[in-house]
This record gives structure tokens, sequence and C-alpha cells, in this order.
């Protein structure tokens, strides 16, 4: 056996003989189990939301028909009932939370103005959102990366520490073979825990092994690998194990944390939109602004949107709820260009998102989960779309008998079209898996320098053969340059 390949061993035996080591180990695959089994019970709860919306929907229908009389105006029946809408979740949403934590994944849309009801969201705690959701996201990008760094910082240093560093330098084969073997072996032990919980979640989650699977896992090592080529690159510097730490923690709160802010806060500063309540205090101020306004205010621009009803009697001296619902269509119009700009708007934000994601290995990652997962804003955009869509269905579907004056008797609610958003997971998007390849490619480049940069570590002088092995491992060596 080479004496090589028997230090190699010996660092193994080391390394799993380390308690600390591996009860962190197991507190960091709990940690992941368990935001696993929160993810899937969180999934577990939006589905039994969502499937007592159609019951619902029953209930308050026959509610209405028990308090008013056959004969009633539909009009004022349909002021108060709504249809459910909802936003299903995937079998990769319990990975990752996204936006589904801001925004309602579940609706009640009635069939007065849209804007107004597109823009409202559930009352939540504010604290509780600034601090983010518990997921599996979080803890392969943020306490992954604290892992690595607790059990690597120290990888060459520890031999100063230890007082064993000229015995090491002192073994013939080259330094950073002996670091890149450390190394290698907590970044299996890593990788282990992150395939070990990815396996879990595929088992527990029911997840399909297809390509968003492979890329997904290939991302995960990616992030692990490029962790590991970081700390490979500090060690090289030959600085004491507490600069180590403080420059990798710094590292990661760089990159886990300023900048993605300071890019957020750039974007959102060079990409300004009116908000969902400015837009909707706009809606409102013009829809309120039509009681004060003739009739034909209102009815001349709605009968030029809809020429079919341009010959339909409605009354100008008093109220009736043709004009109301034309009223609440035309406040919607009225905005209708700002809310087009801001979407725009968000999907502007939303790619250069992924372009500053080319250089942020974190934000990469996010990104590609959350659109696997369906969270992300993309998929946020197209379920607003499907609501707008879904909108302009139900008023098809209603104003022809709310124009001819038909009673509730003539409503069917089993007629009335029905929506359901399927969040499917999207292909893994390539942008971020190559902006992590790409940031793991430039460090890499820089290897072969820190490679040199190691070796060229002065050896140990020859000892007296006076002077012992333990005396001579004591002694000091001259900190390379």
């Amino acid at each position: 056996m080479s004496p090589f390949v028997a230090w190699a061993r010996l660092e193994l035996r080391q390394l799993l003989r380390a308690r600390v080591l591996l009860v962190t180990a197991s507190l960091l695959l709990a940690t992941g189990v368990a935001a696993i089994v929160d993810g899937a019970a969180r999934v577990a709860a939006e589905r039994e939301v969502i499937a007592a919306l159609e019951p619902a929907l029953r209930e308050e229908e026959s509610y209405l028909r028990k308090t008013h009389a056959p004969h009633d105006d539909l009009g004022l029946v349909l002021y108060h009932l709504a249809m459910p809408i909802a936003h299903e979740p995937n079998e990769w949403t319990a990975l990752s939370t996204g936006l589904r934590d801001v925004h309602p994944y579940s609706r009640h849309l009635r069939f007065i103005g849209l804007v107004p009801q597109l823009y409202q969201t559930d009352i939540a705690n504010p604290l509780e959102q600034l601090a983010g959701s518990f997921d599996y996201g979080f803890v392969l990008i943020f306490l992954v990366p604290l892992f690595i760094i607790g059990v690597s910082y120290d990888v060459r240093s520890r031999d100063d520490d230890l007082g064993t560093e000229a015995l090491v330098c002192s073994q013939p084969t080259r330094l950073s073979r002996l670091l890149a073997v450390r190394l290698a072996l907590r970044a299996a032990l890593v990788s282990a825990v992150a395939l070990a919980l990815f396996a879990f979640a595929v088992a527990w989650l029911g997840l399909p092994l297809d390509a968003r699977a492979g890329a997904f896992a290939l991302a995960s090592l990616a992030y692990v690998a490029l962790w590991f080529v970081l700390v490979f690159l500090v060690a090289s510097l030959g600085r004491s194990s507490a600069w180590n730490a403080i420059t990798l923690v710094g590292a990661w709160m760089a990159w886990c944390v300023l900048l993605p802010s300071i890019v957020n806060l750039a974007i959102l500063t060079a990409s300004p939109a009116r908000g969902g309540v400015e837009l909707t205090l706009a809606q409102r101020q013009e829809m309120n602004a039509g009681w004060d306004r003739p009739k034909r205010a209102t009815l001349d621009p709605f009968f030029a949107r809809r020429p079919e009803w341009a010959s339909t009697p409605v009354p100008e001296d008093r109220f009736s709820w043709p004009w109301y619902y034309a009223m609440h269509e035309m406040g919607d119009a009225h905005v209708a260009r700002e809310v087009e700009a801001y979407h725009t708007a968000l999907a502007r934000r939303e790619r250069w998102t992924e372009r500053a994601a080319l250089a942020l290995p974190p934000l990469a990652l996010q990104l590609l989960l959350d659109r696997m997962a369906g969270t992300d804003m993309a998929t946020e955009l197209a379920f607003r779309d499907s609501i707008a869509a879904y909108h302009e269905q139900l008023k098809q579907h209603v104003y022809p008998l709310l124009f001819r004056g038909k009673g509730l008797a003539a409503f069917d609610v089993d007629a009335v079209p029905r929506h359901r958003f399927a969040g499917a997971g999207q292909p893994a998007q390539i942008s971020a898996l190559a902006g992590l390849l790409g940031v793991l490619a430039l460090l890499g480049a820089a290897l072969p320098r820190a490679i040199r940069r190691v070796d060229a570590t002065p050896r140990p002088e020859a000892r007296a053969p006076e002077t012992s092995w333990f005396e001579g491992a004591s002694m000091p060596r001259k900190e390379p340059s």
C-alpha cells in the first residue's frame, strides 16, 4: 500500500470518528427531512382547501335560492355569488414555497370588477412573511453552505493549530493532493446528505424521475462542489483558521443575502411600476365617479365595447343592474393599460433576475427550484392572465341573462364555466443551470494557481539527529508569501 493511500485511509477514519461532524450532519439531514415533511403537509392542506371550494359554492348557491324568490332580479343574486378559482400545486411545490406565501393560491371571483379582486391578498402575519418559509430550498441553499464552511474552514490551518504542520509538509506527496483528499472526503459526506434528502423527497412526495429530477440533482451537486472549490481557494492562501472562517462566512453573506438584496433593489429602481394597490384605487375612483355621471356617460363607451347589447333598453332615470355591471367593466377598462404595464414591468423584473442569477449561484438554484415547483413570478403572471380570461368567460355567460332581464330561475350554476389553473412544473431553467455551472467553471479556472501556491509551501528543514520528532513538529514554520 502506498503512503498516500495509507494517509487517505487515516484521514477517512479520523473523519468518521469526529462525533461533532457526524452529529451536525445528522442534524442537517433531520432538518431537511423535517422541511420536506412540512412542505408535504402544507401542500396537502392547500389541496384540502381547494377541494372544499366547490362544496362551498353549492352551499352559497343554496342559501341564495332560499333567501331570494325565483323572479328576483338576477343582478342582485350575482352580486353576492362568487365563483371559486385555484392555483393547484404540483408534486414539486412541497420543496419550494416561492410566491405562494405572498399571493393567494385560492380565490372567490365575483362577477363585478376584476382589478380589485385580482390584486387582493390574504391577510397574513407580516413578520412571518418577512422571515420567509421553511422549506427544502431554504435548507439546500442556505444551511448546506454553512455546514460546508463549518466542516472545512480549517482543512489546512488545523495542522498549524495542532502543531502537526511540519509532519504533513514532510510527506512524500504534494500538499495540494493531501488537501484535495480532505476536501473530497467532506464533499462526499455533504453530497451523500444532499442526495439522501433528494431521494427521501422523491419517495415521500412521489416525484417523477424525469429530466427535471436529473437537472435538479445535477444543480444540487454543482452547488455543493462550488462551495468546496471556494473553500480550497481560501485555504490555499495559508491563513489562520479564524481568518478562513470569517472569509467564508463573509462570502456566504455576500452571495446568499447581500448581493441578492442589492440586485433586487436595483431591479425595482430600474423598472418602476404602479403597484396593485394603486391600480385598485384608480379603478375604484373611476367606478365610484360613475354614480355622479349621467347613465349615458357609462353606457355609451360600454356599448362601443360590446355592440351586441347596444339595442338593449337600459333605464337612465333610475338604478339598474345592467348599468351597474357596465360601470364595473368600464372601471376595469379605465386602468387596462396600467395593468398591462404593471404585468410587463413584473415580467421585465423576472428577466433581469434571471440574468443576475448567472453570477449568483444561490439565486440561480432558487429560481430553478421555483420554476419546477410552479411558484415563480412567471407562473404567477400566467395565473393572473388565466383569471382575467376566466372573468371574461363569466361575463359572456351572465350578460345575456342580465341584459334580458332574466330572474334567478333562469340561472343554472352548473352551466357556469369552472376554472382551475394547474401549476404544472416547468422544465428546468437552462439559464439557472448554466449560471451554476458557469460560476463553478470560473472558480475552477483559479484552481491551478491555487494548487501551485499550496505546493510552493516551504518544506521543513532537515532536523539534527538528536532532535526528536515531537520537538521538530512543534517548531513554527515560516508563513508562505
